[in-house]
């Protein structure tokens, strides 16, 4: 048996993403990659443990969180019909800086939400597949103050954009924000 870090690695690589439908724990990981891969390189991937936000701008400083679900769970056999997605959207009270300095601040730590639906119940759903996810765009301002939203929600407030039209449209959002983030 070999037990190197690499073989290890690799067997849980495969154990956790070689499936095309993934658990909720870790396919916000596939998510933020993808998000990530359609902001580079102006915006860097900071999500981690104990992360305030996923994505920053490398000059500035605006902020990225994401959310995700999917209609197809791994945990969901279909005969309960697709599940109503929620996503949070509740303020935190406060945040995490590089890992080890606790700031106290009430906000939602971010001034960009991307939100991302895969919406496919078919045996051809991959959450690992970039272009079956749908991406709404909203400014942390045009949330309602309320700790969660539905996808009907996000919908009145934000079009859907392809993984193509990503980077366009936070690119929108964020030159429509009148101030910077705090520091």
């Amino acid at each position: 048996m070999n037990f190197a870090p690499n073989a290890v690695t690799k067997r849980l690589a495969d154990r956790l993403f070689g499936a095309p439908i993934l658990r909720n724990s870790i396919r916000g990981e596939i998510i933020e990659e993808i998000v990530a891969m359609a902001r580079e390189p102006d915006w860097l991937l900071c999500a981690g443990d104990w992360a305030s936000c996923d994505l920053r701008h490398s000059s500035s400083g605006f902020r990225i969180q994401v959310k995700q679900s999917a209609a197809r769970q791994s945990w969901h056999t279909g005969s309960c019909g697709i599940p109503k997605p929620r996503f949070s959207i509740a303020e935190k009270t406060g945040r995490w800086e590089n890992g080890d300095r606790w700031i106290e601040e009430r906000s939602r730590n971010a001034e960009i939400f991307v939100f991302a639906w895969h919406p496919l119940t078919s045996a051809s759903a991959d959450h690992r597949n970039a272009h079956q996810w749908e991406f709404y765009v909203a400014a942390e301002p045009s949330l309602p103050r309320q700790k969660s939203i539905s996808l009907d929600g996000i919908r009145r407030l934000a079009s859907v954009v392809s993984v193509e039209k990503l980077r366009e449209r936070v690119e929108e959002i964020a030159s429509s924000l009148s101030r910077p983030p705090s520091p």
